[in-house]
């Protein structure tokens, strides 16, 4: 008998291009069958009727740092999210031990894959000067802990060089070797030297090839806007020609969120006066306050850790990102406050089919689900994940496709944290963990999923 027969959906899966009505079978934590309306049923200890909602695989956030943050996490699943890709741009944890005994000790809402950061290897080898490049010896050091990190489940290693400017690419390419020694993968948030800076790019991607590991780019839209995005999408498809193992992510936003002491607001790029009324604080003293250079500086001066939010104001870049084929969806959730931080955490997923798909049309609603689904589990090497097929991991969610919206907002605006509608199934692991709309509490079925040598797809 299964543990749930979910009836009355139309499915969508982005392996067999299926999209009709449909039911599906869980038993225990894997899916049992996916049954079609002529078909014989079977029976289930539980029959769920969908509504007709659209049933998908479980969500699965390719670019997070939920980094075992259960309210980040709680976020995360309330869109659909059931799997969460984190550690990224260089921050995670040293020891890797202790990192997965507390999220077997805690339980966590959803499943977890955790990079192992170049800055935080950094910091552990002695060099803290982040414009200064690591000796040798404190590489070797950086070295001896990834491998340690992936002997212990990391998943791949991170790169955040637009937080650490002083590492020369000699040094992010001793740490990308290690990665593609342990036949893992790497993503990198890559150097920030001006928005038209294209030689980052190339740069970024030149560790791919040098090295023959699979690579995501990081935050798309976040790095490049206008011409300069146009000409980064060019760059990419010449890497792949080139049989460069490249992966790309991006969000719904081009409004991005940092510590205010990171290098991306040294104040050589803030040309004038009108330039730092594109902040808004996100933590902090001034949360919510759109800052002038004095509050700009003292924030720079006192409060470096505080998060702001800059926005270029270039909407339309967003759908001009996902015109490459095969850009997956990413949130860049983090730990805040209740009541700050940037609203990608709680508003991503909602938004992107929302907007791409139910307003503009740009992207098959089958399309769009495979670029949430499908492409983040080859990138990170999740064989039973983003599929719905029987023996697959019993990760689903089901959308009121009518009612599907997000209300998560900037702060000073509204609630960044606030959950979105529309979402009325969620089960992770074969467990159901939103039922109604409602987050089923008490209920933390996700799992620490080590990394597997050689298992990242990547085009």
């Amino acid at each position: 008998m299964l543990s749930y027969l979910i009836t009355n959906a139309r499915v969508v899966d982005p392996v067999s291009g299926r999209d009709g009505p449909g039911s599906v079978g869980i038993a225990g934590n894997k899916i049992d069958g996916v049954y079609s309306p002529s078909a014989p049923l079977p029976t289930a200890a539980e029959t769920i009727d969908a509504g007709g909602g659209v049933l998908v695989p479980g969500f699965i956030d390719i670019h997070a740092h939920s980094d075992n943050d259960i309210p980040c996490a709680e976020k995360l699943l309330a869109m659909g999210v059931t799997t969460a890709v984190s550690g990224n741009c260089g921050f995670s944890p040293v020891d890797f031990d202790a990192f997965f005994a507390e999220f077997a000790k805690t339980g966590y809402p959803i499943h977890q894959l955790e990079l192992a950061g170049h800055c935080a290897l950094r910091e552990a080898a002695g060099q803290s000067d982040v414009r200064q490049g690591a000796s040798a010896s404190q590489i070797a050091i950086m070295k001896d802990l990834a491998a340690k990190a992936y002997a212990a489940g990391a998943a791949g290693l991170s790169l955040g060089l637009e937080y650490v400017p002083g590492a020369p690419p000699g040094e992010a390419l001793e740490l990308a070797r290690t990665a593609a020694d342990a036949g893992l993968f790497i993503a990198i948030h890559g150097r920030y030297r001006g928005p038209d800076d294209l030689d980052s790019l190339r740069e970024a991607l030149d560790l791919s090839v040098l090295t023959g590991a699979p690579l995501i780019y990081s935050h798309l839209v976040y790095m490049y806007t206008g011409e300069a995005l146009r000409r980064a999408l060019e760059i990419i498809r010449e890497y792949r020609e080139k049989k460069a193992r490249i992966g790309v992510d991006s969000g719904m936003y081009t409004a991005f969120a940092t510590f205010a002491g990171a290098a991306v607001f040294d104040e050589q790029f803030f040309q004038d006066e009108e330039e730092y009324r594109k902040l808004r604080a996100a933590s902090g003293k001034y949360a919510g306050q759109i800052l002038d250079r004095a509050k700009y500086r003292e924030l720079r001066a006192n409060y470096p850790l505080d998060i702001l939010i800059y926005d270029p104001g270039a909407g339309d870049d967003v759908y001009a990102a996902y015109a490459l084929e095969d850009v997956m969806v990413s949130t860049d959730c983090g730990k805040y406050p209740a009541g700050q931080g940037h609203p990608q955490g709680a508003a991503t997923y909602p938004c992107f089919f929302r907007r791409l798909v139910r307003e503009r049309k740009q992207l098959s609603l089958i399309e769009a689900a495979k670029r949430c689904t499908l492409l983040p589990a080859r990138a990170a090497g999740l064989a039973a994940k983003g599929r719905l097929e029987a023996g697959m991991d019993a990760d689903i969610t089901i959308l009121d496709w009518e009612r599907l919206r997000e209300h998560a907002d900037f702060p000073g605006s509204g609630d960044p944290g606030a959950p979105p509608e529309g979402v009325s199934h969620v089960f992770v692991n074969g467990v159901w963990s939103i039922k109604n709309g409602n987050r089923v509490r008490g209920v933390y079925a996700g799992t620490a999923i080590k990394g597997t040598p050689g298992a990242s797809i990547l085009p």
